[in-house]
């Protein structure tokens, strides 16, 4: 067996060709991110483009699938090891954050709404999410796990992670929405956010010592 030879020279040029859509999407909206304008910002030809990923279509799924790399890298990387459980909801409440309220989301986001109901790509998006699903839920899982326990044997609240996730992503996309419209996040409004964000943080922690009986100190 040979030794690993690296990236090939064609994976940094299509991953360039990735970034430049993902960046002309945000620039422009994914209807206005056309060939040509992702081709010019990648330093590219179509025809580069075509040789790389075939079709358009191709290219927003490649987009996709890196929102998705990034999403796992990050979930598969991070460590909740707060001393409370509202530090370790705060802590989640920040890798979850680094996702979900990353400016890049945004572009996720139009992809996939946009290839979701466009009838030539609704069924591989579909096939494509799925597999995301799955390969982000047993990190997920173990974060949750982390937030509840802190490191002691798990709980049986099983039920309680999905309503970490989806609470404290809510707030992560919240915050990106509010960011993304600059004439109403005024000075005033990081300050506002967060201290909303604190409140739920200690709302969900209340909930969790509640449901666990473990009551630690906030």
């Amino acid at each position: 067996m040979t030794a690993s030879q690296g990236p090939t020279p064609e994976q940094p040029a299509r991953a360039a060709v990735v970034e430049a859509a993902i960046q002309c999407i945000l620039e422009r909206g994914i209807y206005r991110a056309s060939s040509n304008a992702i081709a010019e910002r990648a330093g590219v030809t179509w025809g580069t483009i075509q040789h790389h990923f075939g079709t358009r279509e191709a290219l927003m799924l490649a987009v996709l699938e890196e929102g998705n790399e990034r999403l796992r890298g990050l979930l598969h990387a991070a460590e909740i090891r707060g001393a409370t459980v509202a530090e370790r909801v705060g802590e989640y409440l920040a890798v979850l954050d680094a996702y979900y309220g990353s400016r890049e989301y945004l572009a996720f986001m139009q992809v996939l709404l946009t290839l979701a109901h466009d009838p030539r790509t609704s069924d591989q998006t579909l096939t494509t999410m799925q597999r995301i699903s799955g390969s982000v839920d047993a990190d997920l899982h173990r974060l949750a796990g982390e937030v509840l326990t802190g490191g002691s044997p798990a709980t049986d609240e099983d039920d309680l992670g999905p309503v970490l996730f989806h609470a404290l992503r809510g707030m992560a996309m919240s915050h990106l929405m509010i960011s993304a419209n600059p004439p109403a996040y005024g000075a005033g409004r990081a300050a506002e956010f967060a201290a909303q964000k604190q409140a739920l943080v200690q709302a969900i922690a209340l909930l969790v010592d509640a449901r666990t009986g473990r009551f630690e100190s906030h």
